[in-house]
């Protein structure tokens, strides 16, 4: 083997090396992916308020151009700017819970507990006004994905751990329906951890879901795993079409994900490496 190729030969194995110790992140340097329009890998940060340090939601109000976030240890409603500026939005001095994520219907704002329980909050003359609407379970279940589909007219809730899941490979939904205030009592849909494994195709994938939201552009619903740093892409009765790991790097602790009319996606860390963080991905047509 002549020089040139003993130099060919030590590169590839130094490169072997590294992506042994590596694993997923060799593979986001090699052939970083994104979904189609968007460029995933390189977001737009924006530094939050220590107060965000717990950020575990946000949803987009298209009619006010702004943010709204919870986060799992206040007891309030903040409202972020498309630049990631903090301030207030509804304090109705909530119980203490386990808050993981927010939406805003219409003029109510919508809370999920941790163990699937919705609170209702509308703003009335005398302030606010609360209603507890809870998830009927004996057994134990984490749930941290709220979204809205409107063709349902119902908030829906994605399992994160729950009971009825157990033994069966699978992340269940339910559907809370805002007219008649009641909850399935069935999953409305299933989504395979199998088949997220199988569209990821480059081994195991810890599909935990931590967040989730309808892209208003496609139509396909968009989760986030955040202990698997995944991004899963389904269609709205949970059929898995593609698969993304995500850096761990611009993405630690994605626990919130929306999109503006425009189909600009944005992505809320929690404070895992030191600062929350609010990502903005732009729609961009026909990115590669």
């Amino acid at each position: 083997m002549n020089s040139s190729g003993n130099k060919r030969f030590l590169y590839s194995y130094f490169i072997l090396i590294l992506c042994g110790f590596l694993h997923a992140g060799c593979d986001l340097m090699w052939k970083p992916k994104s979904p189609k329009e968007y460029m995933v890998r390189r977001p737009v940060k924006m530094i939050l308020d220590k107060k965000l340090n717990e950020i575990s939601g946000i949803n987009y109000i298209a009619a006010e151009n702004t943010l709204i976030a919870i986060a799992d240890d206040k007891k309030k409603i903040y409202k972020l700017s498309p630049e990631g500026k903090e301030g207030d939005y509804y304090d109705p001095e909530l119980p203490s819970q386990d808050f993981e994520d927010v939406v805003k219907v219409g003029n109510t704002v919508y809370t999920l507990v941790s163990n699937g329980n919705i609170f209702e909050i509308n703003k009335v003359d005398s302030g606010y006004q609360t209603n507890t609407h809870k998830f009927k379970s004996e057994a134990k279940n984490d749930f941290e994905a709220l979204y809205y589909d409107s063709s349902q007219k119902a908030l829906i809730i994605l399992c994160k751990s729950c009971a009825f899941d157990k033994g069966h490979q699978q992340r269940s939904a339910f559907r809370f329906y805002t007219e008649t205030k009641q909850f399935d009592r069935i999953p409305y849909y299933a989504i395979s951890t199998e088949s997220v494994q199988d569209a990821l195709k480059d081994g195991k994938a810890d599909f935990n879901p931590s967040a989730a939201a309808i892209n208003p552009i496609d139509q396909r619903l968009y989760i986030l795993a955040s202990s698997g740093n995944l991004m899963v892409i389904s269609d709205l009765k949970g059929k898995v079409s593609e698969v993304f790991r995500l850096n761990p790097t611009f993405y630690p602790q994605a626990e919130g994900i929306s999109f503006a009319p425009n189909g600009d996606m944005y992505v809320s860390n929690e404070a895992k490496l030191g600062k929350p963080t609010l990502l903005k991905i732009a729609y961009k047509p026909h990115v590669k």
